[in-house]
Formats: structure tokens, C-alpha cells, sequence
């Protein structure tokens, strides 16, 4: 097993031709993933109760195993998230140790040699991608890219069909739903998404809970209101908006100060649309159909302005730092905090407080269920069309994936929980409804940064409450680039 920078591999395959592009940076939608259920009836089959995420071992991946020859499986990636994926050795660490066991496990049983091709930014893996298909090269077996940029690469018909490849088995708890709920397209999907990809998982968008810091302010146990259906932005608003404390003592509310909900103005911000059920893309049968522009979008935009601007107790950075919310969390100043997962690996590996997480609100009680987004630097899993050896692919992707459900993402839950020897499985089950109520937007993916997924950040940030207004401004180019891509899948295959 090997890594390779892009540049150095460019340099050693003289047949490459040069890139020729240059791209920049049958349910309904209230359908949630099984995950959680299918772990569940495992624990039941066995006759001694055990620890829900270690009962994910007991689940065959029903793949058969095969001898490759020792054949090369190439992953191309990037943004420095090779270790993810390729590890020379173990660590300590017990989210680089489980990877590097999963790894070593999928190589042995399928006498393949794992190899990443890297390059540091996404739209140069792109050229690279893009350079391949051109010479015609079997070069590579698997890609995993940014989310927007292989939505972008996707409509070059640079990609296979996932439901053409075989082993893939979209039913199976390692696949998240919404590969099939939202990203397919009258039976085409590029792109999917499983627990290989572990940016998936820490960019999942949720809300830190500071439950000494709720003690302290007499609020009730959060995850009863989350499992009562009641957790809403309301909700959240009405314990929030008066817990505000002038810490620094200079008469002013500035980013030294306590407050009851911090965000930041960012894609945190974004992911109240999906949070609120407002996607840009619903299904109708076996078409996904444009939806973002709904009856509440203006009560939306509204309430989340108002809102942000009303407030003591509620803050964020109207200058659009990333980070905002989880610092003012990790340094026991917000009770609450919009964040991602993967905050909690450096944010708050030094915080004292015991703290857990919540789902993002719903919009309103009658709202069924939650539902979150994940963060745009997350990536996707894609196979060349140039790739030959599918058979080899669909094998060893499957099995990729599970061994990441069954060791890894419990190492990350592990880590993200600051747990060791034992876990707070009611943190275990939030962690779990929260990853399974993701939402991979048809429309999010496709966007092209030519979409409307990133106007509500910037209207709240502007804290302007027009949104007619703004969206007039993109509707020419919103509509243009959805007739692009759904030109693209309608009339894939002819």
C-alpha cells in the first residue's frame, strides 16, 4: 500500500494527455436512513445483549471473496484527506488505528494493494480525473472527491453508473439512504455515499449540547424534548434568548461573552434549510423535481434573520467565520452551538464540561422528523468510466464500506464522545439519529456553486430579510444550471 501526489504520478505517466478542463472551487424526501433499525434487530439476534455499534460486526456483508492477484486498487482524493483512506502504519490513534485495520483487512481478503493518488486542492484532482478519461486510461479504480466538484465533474460524463457496478448493495446500513432517496435519478447515480467516506460522517451538522452549562440554568434533559418531537427552532429560541451573561464586564455583547445558542454565519447557517425540510430537490416518482423556492421559504429567511439579530442570548458572527459557534462552545460559553461532528476531534478534546449532542430543530411539532446536511468540504464516491475491472470495484467497495460501519465510525463516536472503556449509549443513539437523518441534496450536490444552496447564509450574515429580491437576482443562472444537469441524467445512456 502506497500514496502518491498527483504531480509526482503526472510526472511519471508521460502517456497522460494534458487536462482539458479547469473547474473551479422511490421515496419521498421525509424518508430516513435504516441504519439504526438494522443494527437494532442484529443486537436482537444474538443471545447476550451487547453494545449496539459492536453488534455491527455480527452483519455479513454478503459479498464473496475473491483473489485479485495482488491487482492495484487505486483511490484518487484529495484535500488532505488521504488518511481517511491510506495509513503506512498504526498510530495510537484510535481512528487512524481502526482505518488502518480496516484497510489491512479488506487488502488480505481480496490480495489487492491499496494505493492513493492525491492532489492538495479539489479542482486539481479534477484535471487529473478529467485528463484520464481523455487518454482513455484504465487508471484508476475509485475516486473520492468534493461533494460540489464531482457534482460539477459528474455532467462531463466522466463517471459510471453505481447501479451498474456489482457487489454495490445500496440496501445494505453502510450506505447512506439518500444515495438512493436523492441522488438517483430514474435508476443513475455517479455519486454515492457510505461510511468509506468518513468526511461524511465528521461533517455532519448538529447541535453541541453543554449539559453542565444547562444544569447550571435549570434547563430540562434536551435529548426527552428531542425524543418528545419537540425540539424546534422555537423551542430553542424560547430557552436561549434571555441566557446571556457580559462576561468581560465592558456593557457590550461581543465574542467574550456567555449566550444561551451561538452559531456561526456560515454553511452552519445553510443547514437550517434541510434542518426546516425545505430541500432544493424533492422525488416524484422516479424524478426529482426543483422545490427550494417553497411556500415558507420567506418565513425562513425571516424568522432565522430576525432571530440572529434579536436577541441577547442569541449570537453569531455576521462576518462569516467558520468557527464562531464551537469556539465559544469549547470554551464553555454557549449552552448551545451549531457545529459539525468533526468539531469535537479538536475543538473540544481539552473541554471539562461534559457535553453531548442534539439533532438540528425542526422547523415546527408538526414536522415529523429531523433532518440535517453535511458540510460542503465532505466528499463522494465515484468510478471512472475508463475503470475495467469492476467486478474487482464493486467487491472491494462494499467491503470498504462495511468494515468502515462496523470499525470506524464507532472509533469516531468513540472519540467524538471522549469515551474509552464505556459509552453513554444515549449519546450513542442521538449520534446515530443524527447521522441517519443526513440529507445528501439532489440540488446541493448538483449546485455547481451556481445554485441557490448558499443565499440563506448570506442573507442572514447581510441580515437582510428580501429574499425575493436576492433570489431574482440568481434565479436566470439557478434555473440555467438545473436544466443543465437534469438534461444530463434525462438523457444519460442514449
Amino acid at each position: 500500500m502506497k500514496k502518491t501526489h498527483i504531480a509526482a504520478f503526472l510526472l511519471a505517466a508521460l502517456t497522460l494527455i494534458p487536462a482539458v478542463m479547469t473547474s473551479c472551487g422511490g421515496d419521498d424526501t421525509t424518508t430516513t436512513d435504516t441504519k439504526a433499525d438494522d443494527t437494532a434487530s442484529v443486537t436482537e439476534a444474538v443471545t447476550e445483549p451487547v453494545d449496539a455499534l459492536e453488534a455491527r460486526k455480527l452483519v455479513d456483508d454478503e459479498v464473496e471473496t475473491k483473489d485479485f492477484g495482488g491487482a492495484p486498487f487505486r483511490i484518487v482524493t484529495s484535500d488532505n484527506q488521504t488518511g481517511y483512506y491510506w495509513l503506512e502504519a498504526e498510530t495510537g490513534d484510535v481512528v487512524d488505528d481502526a482505518i488502518f485495520r480496516r484497510n489491512s483487512k479488506v487488502q488480505e481478503r481480496f490480495n489487492i494493494n491499496m494505493e492513493v493518488i492525491y492532489d492538495d486542492v479539489y479542482y486539481e484532482t479534477s484535471k487529473y480525473l478529467t485528463s484520464i478519461v481523455s487518454a482513455g486510461d484504465d487508471a484508476v479504480e475509485l475516486v473520492a472527491l468534493h461533494v460540489v466538484e464531482a457534482g460539477k465533474l459528474a455532467i462531463n460524463d466522466v463517471f459510471q453508473n453505481w447501479y451498474d457496478i456489482p457487489n454495490i448493495d445500496f440496501s445494505m446500513p453502510w450506505w447512506s439512504v439518500s444515495t438512493t432517496r436523492d441522488l438517483s435519478y430514474d435508476g443513475f447515480a455517479p455519486l454515492a455515499i457510505g461510511d468509506f467516506i468518513v468526511s461524511a460522517t465528521s461533517g455532519t451538522y448538529c447541535t453541541y449540547y453543554n449539559k453542565t452549562l444547562a444544569a447550571t440554568y435549570d434547563l430540562p434533559n434536551l435529548y426527552d424534548v428531542v425524543n418528545e418531537g419537540k425540539w424546534t427552532f422555537d423551542y430553542i429560541v424560547s430557552i436561549a434568548k434571555d441566557l446571556y451573561s457580559d462576561l468581560n464586564s465592558n456593557g457590550e455583547a461581543d465574542a467574550e461573552d456567555l449566550y444561551g445558542y451561538a452559531s456561526c454565519g456560515r454553511s452552519a447557517m445553510d443547514a437550517f434549510l434541510w434542518a426546516f425540510d425545505n430541500p432544493v430537490f424533492t422525488r416524484e416518482g422516479d424524478k426529482l423535481v426543483y422545490s427550494y423556492k417553497s411556500a415558507k421559504i420567506n418565513d425562513i429567511v425571516a424568522k432565522l434573520v430576525n432571530t440572529f439579530s434579536s436577541y441577547q442570548g442569541i449570537s453569531t458572527d455576521f462576518t462569516g467565520g467558520w468557527n464562531y459557534g464551537i469556539n465559544a462552545f469549547s470554551q464553555n460559553r454557549a449552552v448551545l452551538a451549531a457545529g459539525n461532528f468533526g468539531s469535537s476531534l479538536w475543538a473540544l478534546a481539552d473541554m471539562d464540561d461534559d457535553f453531548g449532542f442534539l439533532p438540528y430543530p425542526k422547523w415546527d411539532e408538526a414536522q415529523e422528523e429531523y433532518f440535517t446536511m453535511v458540510d460542503g468540504s465532505h466528499q463522494v464516491l465515484a468510478v471512472l468510466t475508463t475503470a475495467a475491472n469492476v467486478d474487482m470495484i464493486g467487491a472491494v467497495t462494499e467491503v470498504l464500506n462495511a468494515e468502515s460501519w462496523k470499525l470506524v465510525t464507532p472509533a469516531y463516536y468513540d472519540v467524538a464522545l471522549k469515551v474509552k472503556a464505556t459509552r453513554d449509549m444515549e449519546s450513542v443513539a442521538m449520534l446515530d439519529q443524527i447521522i441517519n437523518s443526513r440529507i445528501f441534496d439532489f440540488g446541493y450536490v448538483y449546485d455547481g456553486w451556481e445554485g441557490p444552496c448558499f443565499l440563506l447564509e448570506n442573507l442572514v450574515r447581510g441580515k437582510n430579510t428580501n429574499f425575493e429580491s436576492e433570489y431574482a437576482k440568481k434565479e436566470k443562472t439557478i434555473n440555467k444550471r438545473y436544466e443543465t444537469v437534469i438534461e444530463y441524467f434525462e438523457n444519460y445512456g442514449n
